[in-house]
């Protein structure tokens, strides 16, 4: 059991150190990118509900 493990750290060790982790301006580049996007997106599906909250008014005060 002791061997398993220890070859498992080993190789998750091994992965580690061939990854290639983002430089720091690439991860603000990202984290911008994914920020503004939310944002965007939240206005929208505001908008959009302000909209179909009026239309929805509408019909019922018919």
């Amino acid at each position: 059991m002791w061997d398993k493990l220890t070859g498992f750290i080993v190789d998750v060790r091994g992965e580690f150190g061939r990854v290639i982790w983002p430089t720091r301006e690439e991860l603000v580049n990202s984290t911008t990118v994914v920020v503004v996007f939310s944002i965007a997106f939240a206005v929208f599906i505001g908008i959009f509900d302000l909209i179909l909250s009026y239309v929805r008014s509408l019909l019922i005060a018919l």
